[in-house]
């Protein structure tokens, strides 16, 4: 199906988004490793990040800019690298997610990747800020990536399990087949597992 509408770039950059959401990054990858518009620039990006390849999303971040420097997409692909290289240049992540959100506005996308980058400058209260925004101001109480945030973050605020729980909860429920849920859902297998070993018999 690929190889005979090779040209058609919706039916790549639809293929990869569909590879990646059910976890098959090569074949994400195969879909936009070649293709020369933005789009597949940007997804390529995205890509390397989660494969840790920062050097190649660095590749395509330079070519996004070559192509158009203004644009969101290289902007945002700009955001990511600035997170996925650590706190050393994570600042330069939390000012173009102020210049993007004065110029269109927050949005709960923007308010999850302002969290991330804000936690990753070690500034908790306001990651919650923005995750609490998120959750009130954009009707996100549902939304995985919030709820996951959300999680992640009162757990590196020290919070007790009373508060993250409702939060675990509904990410559990709402949201089962996530990663983040089946990732937590076989360390909690593996952990009552090995407690079943070492359990004290009466």
């Amino acid at each position: 199906m690929l190889d005979s509408d090779a040209s058609s770039t919706s039916l790549q950059l639809t293929a990869a988004n569909v590879f990646l959401k059910y976890g098959m990054t090569r074949e994400a990858l195969q879909c936009v490793h070649l293709g020369t518009t933005m789009e597949h620039l940007a997804v390529a990006l995205q890509i390397y990040l989660r494969i840790d390849r920062i050097d190649l999303a660095r590749q395509q971040l330079e070519l996004l800019r070559q192509a158009d420097e203004d644009a969101v997409l290289t902007q945002l692909g700009g955001v990511y690298v600035s997170i996925a290289s650590g706190r050393s240049t994570v600042h330069d992540a939390i000012h173009h997610l102020n210049s993007l959100s004065e110029q269109y506005g927050q949005s709960p996308v923007l308010l999850n990747i302002a969290a991330v980058a804000h936690m990753t400058a070690g500034n908790m209260d306001r990651a919650d800020g923005a995750l609490n925004e998120a959750r009130t101001e954009h009707g996100c109480d549902d939304d995985a990536d919030t709820l996951v945030n959300t999680v992640v973050c009162y757990q590196h605020m020290g919070k007790e399990l009373k508060d993250i729980e409702p939060f675990l909860l509904k990410l559990k429920s709402v949201h089962p087949n996530h990663a983040f849920v089946q990732g937590l859902v076989r360390v909690e297998g593996a952990f009552e597992r090995e407690a079943q070993k070492y359990a004290v018999k009466a």
